[in-house]
């Protein structure tokens, strides 16, 4: 029997973590539209350019502390710096329903843990979507240090 394995999480544009990027934005939007519709009174328009610069500043901040760091680990893993694991999924540990979300499990000895919650592009499975990761599944993972940047499933193929 061939193996066939099925790529269930690969780090990428997909796996950035954009909502919290972009989330200033909206309070850029809020301040806009305050002074634009309420610039008849000049608080409003002090207040909308307060939201506006606040709100800006925390995007660049954002931008500056998310894509070097995803650029660095995508071209890890682009270029091949990763170690590969591959086997059978030991004493896994959902996140609980409440609580701190870590999550952990380990392929022959080698230990993954990771906050289901955090922002990062490397896996994290946040416990309201149940990912892919199950005791006794057969994968192989890619990962260098902390961050898990591929899952493989296996899939049996059948005869060649």
């Amino acid at each position: 029997m061939q193996a066939n394995y099925h790529t269930v999480f690969e780090i990428g544009l997909g796996s950035f973590p954009w909502v919290r990027v972009i989330h200033p934005l909206i309070f850029v939007a809020i301040g806009l539209l305050v002074m634009r519709f309420l610039k008849s009174k000049q608080i409003y328009l002090v207040m909308g350019i307060f939201v506006v610069s606040l709100a800006s500043v925390f995007f660049l901040l954002y931008l500056v502390a998310f894509i070097p760091s995803f650029v660095k680990l995508r071209s890890d893993y682009v270029s091949g710096r990763s170690s590969t694991v591959e086997g059978i999924v030991q004493n896994f540990r959902p996140a609980p329903a409440i609580g701190i979300a870590t999550e952990s499990f380990s392929i022959h000895g080698v230990v993954f843990s990771y906050n289901a919650l955090d922002d990062t592009p490397c896996f994290h499975n946040a416990p309201f979507h149940r990912g892919p990761i199950r005791d006794g599944l057969d994968i192989r993972i890619h990962y260098n240090e902390d961050c898990i940047q591929r899952i493989d499933i296996r899939q049996d193929a059948g005869p060649v």
